[in-house]
């Protein structure tokens, strides 16, 4: 129980901890004190048992740490912590909890320990919430404090809604020292959502550091102003929906038996969706089709329809193909993604080449999905012989994108005598095979650079074969009409 006792009003300077060099201002506040228990939840997801848990008196007027300080420790699954015997003289507080804890992601204990911080006015409240809205509020509470000489209510309202908003176009509802993982309020949801959004596949150091550079560029102004550090965000939060992640993390969170999980997926979903720039997908434009408009996403311009069930879906065609862990490139002329993986040395591209140079033809009508038959790959090197060991003369781009191009001969001899049989599957593992094999095709063919020898006198056009059985051979043959695959340069 606590017991707070009524002082004086008087001016304080800004929030500090110790080491700002803010210039002191007035703001307005009450002066308690403040005797009893101060208990809460700390999650990332939730802290582990042991963990601990430090509060840090405020000065009333000056909100540096006074050096009095208490401590207690995580005392469940939950998170849930007590500090007991908490004897202040001012009514605000630092909460600071330290440990390691659940990752939500991967449903595992952590590997490492992180930092969380709260910071509570106690005068009319002992329960207070330590999570990452509380973290992120910290420093911008004291540029309000300091440079905008607000109260300290007035400043962390407004700095609540400012971190909210970063996340969702959506006013904040409730005081971020409420907001409980495992509970059933929007911004439960939202907490839950923005937890994982952050945390994504990160090692704890890296999220310390992400944590870190996000609440900097918050503190400022209250705008999340890192558009890159968004938009991979919004890409990873677009793989979780695309791929199925988000039920997986679901059972991971489950799997803890602690309590329900509410639903948080939505707010994931609604995170890539804003950054994308697709707007609403409702019964009013279900099989709308729109491109994603964030330019620094690496998904840029990738085609994404409303449906009536899923809400925005991407083409998982054009998304990526059989390499889930692979690196994506995107084509500046066209806004085109593509996945790539590394074969011995050799970048190559995972999916067929969609670049449209007006002479083309679409396998089954289809070339969103399967990409595009090209009569010509637009590009010739030049050597004294057409075997593998032909000197290249002139660069052999042809339509690919800038640093990459069109493989030759050797680029295909490496293939088949370097990668390993899962390797060959992971990069020729499209849907074209089957389209191709049930129209009563043997192999699906890629284009090689064509090549010229003696210098323009003859030319030889070969291609990659790839048959039903996953086994690869170079063709003198012209195939006529072929897809691309590119490498890097």
């Amino acid at each position: 129980m606590k017991k707070i006792t009524l002082f004086v009003s008087f001016a304080v300077s800004c929030l500090l901890s110790g080491c700002s060099t803010e210039k002191p201002v007035d703001v307005s506040i009450t002066e308690s004190h403040f005797d009893g228990t101060v208990d809460g939840v700390s999650q990332k997801g939730p802290f582990l048992t042991g963990s601990t848990v430090t509060l840090q008196e405020l000065d009333v007027k000056s909100l540096e740490q006074t050096g009095k300080s208490f401590k207690g420790k995580i005392a469940n699954d939950k998170g849930e912590f007590a500090i007991d015997d908490v004897d202040l003289n001012s009514p605000y507080a630092l909460l600071m909890a330290n440990g390691y804890f659940r990752n939500e992601v991967t449903g595992e204990k952590s590997n490492g320990t992180i930092i969380m911080t709260a910071i509570a006015d106690l005068s009319n409240r002992s329960h207070v919430n330590i999570n990452l809205l509380t973290h992120l509020e910290y420093e911008r509470i004291r540029v309000l404090l300091g440079q905008k000489k607000m109260s300290f209510a007035d400043a962390k309202s407004k700095a609540e809604q400012e971190v909210f908003s970063s996340f969702f176009d959506v006013s904040a509802s409730e005081k971020a020292e409420n907001l409980d993982i495992f509970g059933n309020s929007e911004g439960d949801k939202a907490l839950l959502a923005i937890n994982v959004l952050l945390l994504g596949d990160l090692s704890e150091p890296e999220f310390m550091e992400r944590l870190i550079a996000l609440g900097d560029d918050l503190a400022s102004d209250g705008v999340w102003d890192d558009s890159l550090l968004k938009a991979k965000i919004a890409d990873y939060a677009c793989e979780l929906s695309t791929w199925g992640e988000l039920s997986k993390i679901r059972k991971n969170i489950e799997a803890w038996e602690i309590a329900d999980v509410p639903a948080f997926e939505p707010y994931v979903d609604r995170f890539w969706v804003d950054q994308y720039g697709l707007g609403k997908c409702d019964a009013s434009n279900v099989g709308e089709s729109k491109k994603n408009a964030n330019e620094a996403s690496a998904f840029y311009g990738m085609n994404f329809v409303c449906d009536k069930d899923s809400g925005w879906v991407a083409n998982k065609n054009e998304f990526y193909f059989g390499c889930d862990e692979c690196p994506v490139m995107r084509d500046p002329r066209d806004g085109h993604v593509y996945k790539y993986m590394n074969i011995d040395g050799t970048d190559w591209m995972v999916s067929n080449l969609r670049y449209d140079n007006g002479d083309f033809e679409c396998l089954l009508g289809n070339c969103e999905d399967y990409g595009y038959l090209y009569k010509s790959p637009g590009a010739t090197y030049y050597g004294d012989s057409y075997a593998t060991s032909a000197d290249i003369f002139d660069p052999a781009r042809g339509i690919c994108p800038n640093g990459w191009r069109v493989p030759i001969v050797e680029d295909f001899s490496h293939l088949i005598n370097s990668a390993s049989d899962f390797e060959k599957k992971q990069l020729f593992s499209e849907p074209e095979r089957d389209a191709v094999f049930a129209a009563g095709g043997d192999s699906t063919s890629y284009w090689s650079a064509f090549i010229s020898l003696s210098r323009r006198t003859c030319e030889w056009r070969s291609a990659l074969n790839v048959f039903s059985d996953g086994s690869l051979s170079v063709s003198l043959k012209e195939p006529g009409r072929a897809f691309v695959r590119c490498v890097r340069d």
